[in-house]
């Protein structure tokens, strides 16, 4: 939403109300998303549990990559994710918890697929 000033010393302001469309997601992005999210709550909400939901959810993100070049996603993302699950592969579940957050948000940040598809 803008303001929009016809003349310099004009009392009524006109708001312009154009559409902002932000760029589809796909299946793909929802799902790479959605495995990051549910690492990453499950290491936030069970510290002492062993932590193989997000082994699995992480190793479902890193097939997601892999088998889908094209996903729109930033590089930092991406690498993100690798290292969450490097972390958690080596039992440094504070780390991949750090790297998990980094990760979700380059995935929601505005304009990251934006971003990913210029690269």
């Amino acid at each position: 939403m803008w303001v929009i000033n016809d003349r310099e010393n004009c009392a009524v302001q006109r708001i312009d109300f154009r559409a902002v469309t932000a760029l589809p997601h796909s299946s793909t992005e929802a799902a790479l998303r959605d495995a990051v999210d549910t690492a990453l709550i499950d290491l936030l909400t069970k510290p002492n549990n062993p932590a193989d939901r997000a082994r699995q959810e992480l190793t479902r993100a890193i097939v997601l990559l892999d088998e889908h070049p094209q996903i729109a996603v930033s590089p930092d993302a991406a690498t993100a994710v690798r290292s969450a699950a490097q972390h958690l592969a080596h039992g440094e579940r504070a780390d991949a918890r750090t790297a998990l957050v980094t990760a979700r948000g380059r995935l929601s940040a505005p304009g990251s697929r934006q971003a990913a598809r210029n690269n």
